[in-house]
């Protein structure tokens, strides 16, 4: 089920991320392929010409600027900064122009969007005719951007997060081998046993429908000392087979009964003496002290299980809440 739900969300990311592209295409938002009018300076002494890479200066309109990405807020004046271009003829260049404040903040999300580590946004400039001696009219046209939320879906999310979960996940091949070869040894030992036997009493009084030499019993004692262990592995068939023999007393099957919603709670909160898995995904984090979780991972749990069965102990007495077992 789990699968089916993270299926769901990243459909409806892509979708959601989709229909906003489609309706910044059909609304030209970012003006693709439309010139701005400039003026360029360059420096002194040097002519356009192809394979030059030079500093020069651009000066922008900035009322004219938003007005022409339809913006409401109007900037006064021009605004002259530098702005490095690299000529493929001598009539266009290649331009990196820094993002200013002054700037409309489409700008922002142009160049952030676009393939870039600087902040920078990328564009070309053509000249136009020559203005004066170093000073040109020119058009700058920002490199085009198409389809930006489906690739933020697509490459910074599901592809970046696919990679990131791989990596954790190989980082945890070493600490888990270790925890778990921890607590194969403490199996063995029969520390499993003995927390089981030490949970009897409490679970004679927590599940008082169920007989004490049942095998119901017997697997759910195993199962939450399993789960308190960190032995997940061992726990899920052994809660499987406590189910299965619960079933075995339920009077009317197909409807839960008080004691599966009980142990289903406490199979669910389940207190944690020794979370191998967090402190394995601390350590292949690079936390300088991925064991100091456990005191504060105790104390969670046990809070949440005893949350749990008071819950559930309370719900199980409302009429609402019962079926007929009869």
């Amino acid at each position: 089920m789990l699968n089916y739900i993270w299926l769901g969300l990243i459909l409806a990311g892509i979708i959601a991320a989709l229909s906003t592209d489609v309706s910044d295409l059909l609304s030209d938002k970012y003006r693709n392929e439309k010139p701005i009018d400039i003026v360029l300076t360059l420096e002194d002494g040097i002519e356009p010409a192809a394979g030059k890479e030079v500093d020069g200066t651009m000066t922008i309109n900035l009322e004219y600027l938003h007005t022409f990405y339809g913006l409401d807020r109007v900037e006064d004046g021009l605004h002259t900064f530098t702005v490095h271009l690299t000529f493929s003829s001598s009539e266009k260049a290649v331009a990196r122009v820094p993002v200013q404040e002054e700037f409309p903040s489409i700008w922002d999300e142009m160049t952030e969007a676009q393939p870039t580590d600087d902040d920078a946004l990328a564009g070309s400039i053509i000249i136009v005719n020559r203005a004066g001696t170093e000073t040109y009219n020119a058009e700058f046209t920002p490199d085009p951007l198409r389809f930006i939320g489906l690739q933020r879906v697509t490459n910074d999310g599901i592809v970046s997060y696919a990679s990131t979960a791989v990596t954790i996940a190989i980082g945890l091949i070493g600490i888990m081998a270790l925890w778990l070869g921890v607590m194969k040894v403490a199996e063995e030992a029969g520390l499993v046993q003995t927390i089981a036997s030490g949970l009897r009493p409490i679970m004679t009084r927590l599940f008082p429908d169920v007989p004490a030499n049942h095998p119901a019993m017997g697997a759910m004692i195993l199962n939450i000392s399993a789960n308190m262990l960190g032995l997940a592995n061992a726990a899920t068939p052994l809660g499987l087979k406590a189910m299965e023999e619960l079933n075995k007393l339920n009077k009317k099957v197909g409807t839960a009964t008080d004691a599966m919603c009980t142990f289903l709670v406490i199979n669910t909160s389940s207190v944690q003496l020794i979370p191998a898995t967090v402190i394995a995904i601390r350590a292949s984090a690079g936390s300088a002290n991925p064991t100091e979780i456990i005191v504060p991972m105790i104390l969670a749990t046990a809070t949440a299980t005893i949350a749990g069965i008071t819950a559930v102990k309370l719900l199980q007495r409302l009429p609402v809440y019962r079926k007929q077992l009869d």
